[in-house]
């Protein structure tokens, strides 16, 4: 019976032989055809050296003065905060209220300081419907005085008439498609733009955020592979049909009464004569963030 089975085990052995080698062949293969090029074989417009990352890049950096650019190119920030926000005059309040208030805390790269901090923050706007697409004067004014805005070459969508500012409600299937877009086309700039950055972040432009205490929790994290948030999700009626999208929200914490009974008495960042202003403007005010970096 031994000598019956030695050949039928030899066939075996140069079969499995056979089929190594061809696997081994054929990864060879596979992997030399997967060699990165001298572009990194990276898809446009990721490709740094793609002219449409290039286009896209100037186009979002055009009211952004070379020099501040060179600047954040030296700089090694923590984190890097992008605030999707539009070209209309009740969110430019908000705006310069956050400037004039958590912005003004220790760490916060401005252009006061010459972009020297732990936390860039950048306010990412599209075209606004408004200005028939175009950006307005009063943006290019704000965008000249402090070097933060973001102009990406895209359209906002048109918000519902139902929708108030500071109200709850829902903005219409064209904003929250346009919001989709700029948080997208935010991340997507970001990490070609900031490759040193530890963490690149999406905020609110309706948050208080206590930047110290923030950025202390940042340094307490893994460098990479973190992405914060909790999950949600939502559902949408599309042609009589439900979608279900899922997506990670942030971290949100109440900061009403931290505002009114801590921050206005205590705070020495310069921004405590902005307090009242700030807090009949922000009447709902949040900690709203989340951070990404793989």
């Amino acid at each position: 019976m031994a000598k019956t089975k030695l050949p039928t085990m030899k066939r075996k052995l140069r079969w499995v032989a056979v089929l190594l080698i061809l696997f081994i062949a054929v990864t060879t293969v596979l992997s030399l055809s997967f060699v990165p090029a001298d572009d990194d074989g990276a898809p446009a417009p990721n490709n740094l050296r793609h002219p449409r990352a290039s286009a896209v890049d100037d186009a979002a950096l055009a009211y952004i003065p070379r020099r501040v650019v060179d600047t954040w190119s030296r700089r090694e920030y923590l984190v890097v905060l992008g605030i999707p926000s539009t070209d209309d005059e009740a969110r430019r309040t908000r705006r310069n209220l956050q400037r004039t208030t958590c912005w003004r805390f220790p760490g916060v790269a401005t252009r006061a300081n010459d972009f020297t901090g732990a936390m860039l923050v950048l306010y990412v706007l599209g075209r606004h419907p408004s200005h028939g697409y175009d950006y307005s004067a009063a943006l290019l004014e704000e965008a000249s005085q402090w070097n933060d805005v973001v102009a990406l070459p895209m359209n906002e969508g048109r918000v519902s008439p139902e929708k108030k500012v500071g109200v709850g409600g829902d903005s219409g299937i064209e904003a929250s498609i346009g919001m989709t877009r700029k948080t997208y086309m935010w991340f997507d700039l970001a990490h070609r733009l900031f490759p040193t950055a530890r963490y690149i972040a999406k905020g609110d432009d309706d948050i208080f955020l206590r930047v110290p205490l923030f950025v202390a929790h940042l340094r307490l994290l893994p460098r990479r592979g973190i992405y914060m948030g909790v999950h949600a999700g939502d559902s949408f009626l599309v042609k009589k049909c439900f979608l279900h999208v899922a997506f990670i929200v942030g971290f949100a914490t109440p900061c009403r009464g931290m505002w009114r009974r801590r921050w206005c008495r205590t705070n020495r960042c310069g921004a405590w004569h902005t307090c009242r202003t700030a807090r009949s403007v922000m009447t709902n005010l949040h900690c709203w963030v989340f951070c990404t970096r793989t």
